[in-house]
């Protein structure tokens, strides 16, 4: 392309952006490749001047689709999230993602996703699902991780931490209450370990508050109400081990820090969750506490030994399928052949 001019976009709002890893890797990307990036997330805020448009989100990339449209330039969309997937939950078998927004986000998310000069998907278990919405060869280029910034340190490992907005709708996909009520049977053998909850306290912040209370674990418990991005990685270097135990995911980022940091993840065999961790994932039913408890106990209780023998294994995973340069590279070779 001559013109160098590109229009990050994403509704998420532009101070939730500089919280967003993704979308920071992203912005990143695009500026080390040489583009001068405007980043906008409404309809007003996106420039008509760009050469290419380049779209978080599925339903909400039809205002930068229509711009694009409009002037004859390519967009690229990265289908990245739920309202992408047909997802009903485990136990409710209620209606989640795609299958349970307004008609016109599904419309939009069609449109988009049929019609957007190129489509990304960040795991392959997204795949099926974005083609059945119109996504004739979607491009898997995985999230990633910069390997330099999250790295394990000499730190005194004390926190069990796990990360995710307290709205109710996600505290019930990551299955929070689960985690909740497995501390109880984790502090019988370990009554001094602190667990942190990290995350902007939404609509669902004062409930689940309550039944800290409710189960006599709130002197374990610690609520961080959001962390900028960049001090995410000192929270996992300082972890005994993350937890994310979701109903679904598309990728899991957080899962991915974890282990460039070493730190072990016990994780739900859901989604795209198996896709980043692997075999050095702990796997767990996540929807039997109990199970959940189990879990953690074990992994609390490897020796330094035994740890020290999987630690390495995890960076090295990250680093060999996650890192930075490989999404920044593969990212270049898809705007490259749009411009050819």
């Amino acid at each position: 392309m001559k013109s160098k001019k590109v229009c990050f976009f994403s509704t998420s709002g532009l101070e939730q952006i500089k919280n967003e890893q993704y979308s920071l890797q992203d912005v990143r990307i695009l500026n080390e490749l040489g583009f001068d990036v405007s980043i906008a997330s409404s309809f007003r805020e996106i420039p008509w001047s760009c050469d290419l448009y380049f779209s978080w989100w599925a339903s909400g990339s039809v205002l930068p689709f229509v711009v694009s449209l409009i002037r004859r330039k390519p967009i690229i969309v990265i289908a990245g999230g739920n309202e992408a997937m047909f997802y009903y939950d485990s136990v409710s078998n209620k209606t989640k993602g795609y299958l349970a927004t307004p008609w016109y986000k599904k419309l939009a998310t069609k449109i988009t996703l049929r019609f957007s000069s190129k489509i990304v998907i960040v795991s392959e278990f997204m795949r099926k699902d974005v083609m059945k919405l119109g996504a004739k060869n979607p491009i898997l280029i995985y999230n990633s991780v910069d390997t330099d910034k999250f790295i394990p340190l000499k730190l005194q490992r004390t926190e069990i931490t796990t990360i995710f907005k307290l709205d109710r709708d996600v505290i019930e996909l990551k299955r929070g209450d689960i985690l909740l009520q497995a501390i109880p049977l984790i502090l019988e053998k370990y009554p001094d370990q602190i667990f942190t909850f990290i995350g902007e306290f939404g609509n669902g912040f004062d409930e689940f508050y309550a039944k800290c209370k409710q189960l006599g674990i709130s002197n374990n418990v610690r609520f961080v109400n959001n962390i900028p991005n960049e001090e995410v990685a000192n929270w996992m270097q300082r972890s005994k081990l993350y937890v994310q135990i979701s109903d679904t995911e598309t990728f899991g980022v957080s899962i991915a820090e974890a282990l460039s940091c070493e730190t072990p993840v016990v994780v739900s065999r859901r989604g795209a969750i198996p896709e980043v961790a692997g075999e050095l994932g702990v796997y767990v039913d996540h929807n039997d506490y109990i199970d959940v408890a189990k879990g953690i106990i074990e992994t609390l209780s490897k020796s330094e030994n035994e740890l020290k023998i999987i630690r390495q294994k995890m960076r090295k995973r990250i680093i060999d399928n996650f890192n930075y340069e490989k999404r920044k590279t593969e990212i270049k070779r898809l705007i490259d052949s749009i411009s050819d």
